[in-house]
C-alpha cells in the first residue's frame, strides 16, 4: 500500500512543512540526506520506497517545486523516515545516531570537477534563489486575496444551520467509537506547482466514501473539515487534515479518515477538483444570502485576481525549475553514481536489520 503527499509548500513565512512532527515521534528513526541538487537524493529514496512497498505501507512526499521528485519517504512498517534535509527544507539531527542519522551524498562528488565551474554554479544558484523569492512574493499576494475572500465569507455563514447539518452528518458517517488514538496529522495534499495547482489524486482514490465540498470562497469547506475532524478525534479516530496552500496553510482544504475510508475533498477556485465517485454537498445553503450579497462584487473580483496571481506563481516556479535543472547538470556530471547505488543497498540492508 502507498500514499502520496507533498512535503510542504512555499508560503509568506517561507517553506512550510509539518514533517518535523513525524521526526519528533519516539518510535521513528530518520535518515537525513545532505547534498546539492543532482546528487541523487530523490533517486535514492525512490529505490528504497520501491523495495519496502513490496511488503509494507509506504508514504511518499513529493517536491512542490518539482512534482516528479521525492522530498521524503515514510516506511510505516519499519518506523523509518528518509528526508531531503537541504534548503529550503533544512532538517538536522536532534539526537544524532540514536534517533537521526545524516547521510552525506556529497562524499560521492568530484570536488575538482565542480570547482572548475565555480563561477557558473554560483551564478545559477543565485539566479534560482532570486526566482524562488519572486514566486514567494506572488504566493504572498495570492494568499492575501484568498484570505480576503475567506474573511468575507466566514462572516456570512449561518452557524445554526451548519451545526444542525453537521449533527446529522456525524450520525451518517462516524461510528460511535474508533480504534485509533485520536491522532491528528497534517499533510499537504494540494500545492501550487509549475503545472498549476496539483493534488495527489491517487491518495484520494484510495478512499471509498468521498464527499465533495465545492466552495468558491473557502470558509465553509474549511469549517466542515475542521469540525468533522474534531468530532472524529473525540470519538477516537485518527485523522489527516490537509491545509490550503492558497490560504497560507492557515485553513484546511481536505480531511481524510483512513480507518473509515472516508475523505472530504474541497473544490476551490485554485484546485478546481472534480474527483470521481464523490457525493456532492451543496455549501451555498449555509451562507446567509443577504449577507453574502453585500460582498458579491468583491468576491467576484477576488476570484479574477486569484486566477491572474496564480498564473504568475506557476510561471515563476517554472522559471526557477529551469534554473534548478541547470544547477543539477553540474552535479550530475561530477557524481559517482556507482558508489551511490552501493549506498542504497547498504541503507536497505540496515533498515531491514532495524
Amino acid at each position: 500500500m502507498s500514499e502520496k503527499y507533498f512535503l510542504g509548500c512555499m508560503t509568506q513565512q517561507g517553506f512550510s512543512t509539518e514533517f518535523g512532527r513525524l521526526m519528533e515521534e519516539n518510535d521513528r528513526f530518520t535518515y537525513i540526506l545532505k547534498g546539492g541538487a543532482g546528487t541523487g537524493k530523490s533517486s535514492l529514496m525512490k529505490r528504497i520506497a520501491d523495495e519496502f512497498e513490496k511488503s509494507g505501507h509506504v508514504v511518499r512526499f513529493y517536491c512542490s517545486s518539482d512534482p516528479a521528485s521525492l522530498d521524503a519517504v515514510m516506511l510505516e512498517n519499519e518506523g523509518v523516515l528518509i528526508v531531503d534535509g537541504t534548503s529550503p527544507h533544512v532538517f538536522d539531527p536532534a539526537y544524532p545516531a540514536v534517533r537521526q542519522k545524516i547521510v552525506d551524498l556529497g562524499q560521492f562528488w568530484d570536488a575538482e570537477k565542480l570547482m572548475a565551474f565555480k563561477d557558473e554554479i554560483i551564478e545559477v544558484t543565485d539566479k534560482n534563489k532570486s526566482q524562488l523569492a519572486r514566486a514567494k512574493r506572488f504566493s504572498a499576494a495570492l494568499s492575501n486575496v484568498c484570505n480576503d475572500s475567506f474573511s468575507c465569507s466566514r462572516g456570512c455563514i449561518d452557524e445554526e444551520k451548519l451545526e444542525a447539518f453537521l449533527m446529522r452528518f456525524y450520525k451518517k458517517i462516524l461510528p460511535r467509537k474508533g480504534s485509533g488514538t485520536g491522532r491528528q496529522d497534517i499533510r499537504q495534499l494540494s500545492v501550487l506547482t509549475e503545472y498549476g495547482c496539483m493534488t495527489q489524486t491517487e491518495t484520494i482514490g484510495c478512499y471509498i466514501e468521498k464527499y465533495l465540498l465545492h466552495d468558491d470562497d473557502f470558509a465553509c469547506a474549511h469549517l466542515i473539515c475542521e469540525k468533522t475532524a474534531a468530532e472524529a478525534v473525540r470519538r477516537g479516530f485518527d485523522v489527516i487534515l490537509c491545509p490550503c496552500h492558497g490560504l497560507n496553510n492557515t485553513a484546511y482544504e481536505h480531511l481524510l479518515i483512513p480507518e473509515l475510508g472516508l475523505a472530504l475533498i474541497s473544490s476551490t477556485p485554485l484546485n478546481k477538483l472534480v474527483p470521481e465517485g464523490c457525493a456532492k454537498i451543496n455549501l451555498s445553503r449555509f451562507y446567509d444570502r443577504s449577507a453574502i450579497t453585500r460582498y458579491r462584487s468583491r468576491l467576484k473580483m477576488n476570484r479574477l485576481t486569484m486566477a491572474s496571481l496564480a498564473d504568475e506563481v506557476y510561471e515563476t516556479i517554472k522559471s526557477a525549475k529551469v534554473v534548478h535543472d541547470d544547477i543539477e547538470k553540474y552535479y550530475i556530471a561530477a557524481m559517482d553514481f556507482e558508489s551511490l547505488d552501493k549506498l542504497a543497498e547498504e541503507l536497505i540492508a540496515e533498515i531491514k536489520r532495524r
